[in-house]
Parts: structure tokens; sequence; C-alpha cells
């Protein structure tokens, strides 16, 4: 094993680490203003996946090119969800436990849905960069996913400006450190749920829409990816953005060394080791902290 192998590996995982630091920051957006554990964000993924592949094959439009119009379909579709089922089923019980039920069950029901209008059989679309790789320091990468690492970052910067600098933004935020405080103040609890959900939805829908330049849908696809999500929160701290970048980054090259190392067909194997590890070593430092 070369070192130059190493370092493709190292690279392309950060590549696809940018899907996962994606859907990891829509899940800690959520959890860190609303509190509640959305189980259906990888299935908000997979949703995304299917938008795009319905806008290339009925309007022709290449899926890069169909981001902003996901962005914004998912985003009017989480506020849909979040103020008629889940603000419904925050009040019905103060706990929130049944919030868990809803969004695992609403899962299912997404990948029930599409299992129904297109079928199991997998379905992909082909692009402008479809096969093209380039060049960067002696390492091939496939542009797509070059592409897609790009756009996780510049939405990273556009996140922060929106939370730092725009209204509901700082109302998202004031939220998110004292719900009471903030509605003693007059930021509207109702409205900041219903844009953190339908951003969180969004930031999926794009992932989804990266994905589908160099993967391919499935009703099931978004049981694996929402799998992934929880395990980059956990690697960078719920409720943490940046720790969602970082973890998802980590996730990604982890799995693409791992797949060098052991071999892919253990490959997941080795990141749910790794997994257990980590929660393992975070719970004795918070002990230790405790203490």
């Amino acid at each position: 094993m070369s070192l130059n192998t190493v370092l493709q590996a190292i690279a392309n995982g950060i590549m696809v680490g940018g899907i996962y630091a994606l859907i990891g920051m829509s899940l800690t957006i959520i959890f860190g203003v609303m509190k509640i554990i959305n189980f259906c964000q990888g299935e908000l993924l997979m949703l995304g996946m299917y938008c795009t592949y319905t806008l290339n094959s009925v309007l022709g439009i290449e899926p890069l090119l169909a981001i902003p119009l996901v962005a914004v379909i998912m985003f009017l579709f989480g506020v849909l969800i979040q103020s008629t089922l889940i603000t419904r089923s925050v009040r019905a019980n103060e706990n929130d436990s049944n919030v868990l039920f809803l969004t695992a069950g609403l899962g299912i029901l997404f990948s029930s849905s599409m299992q129904m209008i297109f079928g199991t059989n997998y379905r992909s679309v082909d692009n402008y960069f479809s096969n093209k790789t380039i060049e960067l320091a002696g390492a091939l990468f496939s542009v797509n996913k070059v592409i897609s690492f790009l756009i996780l970052i510049v939405l990273t910067i556009l996140l922060f400006l929106f939370l730092q600098k725009t209204t509901i933004g700082k109302q998202i935020r004031a939220t998110s450190q004292n719900r009471t405080g903030a509605s003693v103040c007059g930021i509207k609890a109702k409205v900041v749920y219903a844009c953190t959900y339908g951003l969180g939805a969004a930031i999926a829908g794009v992932a989804g829409a990266c994905l589908m330049t160099y993967y391919y849908v499935f009703p099931n696809v978004g049981t694996t990816y929402g799998t992934r999500s929880f395990i980059v929160v956990t690697i960078g701290t719920l409720g943490n953005i940046i720790g969602g970048l970082f973890g998802g980054l980590v996730l990604g090259c982890l799995e693409t060394v791992g797949a060098l190392i052991v071999g892919s067909a253990y490959k997941e194997t080795l990141v749910y080791i790794c997994f257990v590890l980590i929660l393992v070593v975070k719970q004795r430092i918070q002990a230790k902290r405790r203490a």
C-alpha cells in the first residue's frame, strides 16, 4: 500500500464526507433549536434525491442546476410537516417523546410512498460532468464529487451568514439558547420552529441533489444516510453545526481508508466499531469532567 494510495483514499473520503456533513448539519440544526431528534432525516435526503430525479426526467433540468429549486421545494415541505404534524405532537406531550415515534413513522411513510410511486428499481441521472475526472495534486477526483464538496463549503458559509446577519437567523439562535426568554421578547416560536425544520429539510434536499449526481436512488436509501447522520452528529456533538461538518468529513475518511485497509466488504463493520469506541471514549471524558 503506497502513500499515494492512502492520500487518494483520504482525499476521496473528504469528498464523500461532504454529503455526510450536509445531512449531519441538517439534523443538528433541527435538534439545536427544537430539541427533538428527527428520525426521518435520511428520508428527507431520499425525497430530495427523488425530487432531483423527477425534475431531470420530466423537465430535463440538470441535477446541479436543480439544487435551488429542490431546496425551495424541500423547505416548503419541511414547513408543512412541522406546522401540521410535529407542532401538534409536541403540544400533545410535554416530554416530546412521541415526536420520536412520529418522525420514525414519517420515515416509513416517505419510503413506502416512494416505493409505490417509483417502484424498487435503482434510478440514476446523467449530467454534463458524469464520468469526468479532474487531477488535483496528483490525485484523481470525480468532478461531481468536487462540485458537491464546493457546494458544502458555500452552503456552510451561507448558513452561518444567515444565522448571524438575518433577523430570522438571530431569532433562531435566540430560541435555541432560551425558548422562554425568546418568547418573552416577542419572538414567535411557531415561526422559528417552522423555519428551522424547513431549513433542515432544505439542507437535506441539497445533500440529496448533490448525491444524485454520482449515486443512485431507491426507496430505502434514506435508511443508510439516516444512520450516517446519527454517527456524524455523535462524532461532532449533537447541536453543534461545526461539529457536524467535522464529523461528516471524519466519517467519510474513515469509510474510504477503512475500505482500503480491511476491504470494502468490511468497511461498514469498521465504521460501527469505531462509532462504538467513540461513544465509550466520549462517555468517559464526560464522566471525568463531571467528577
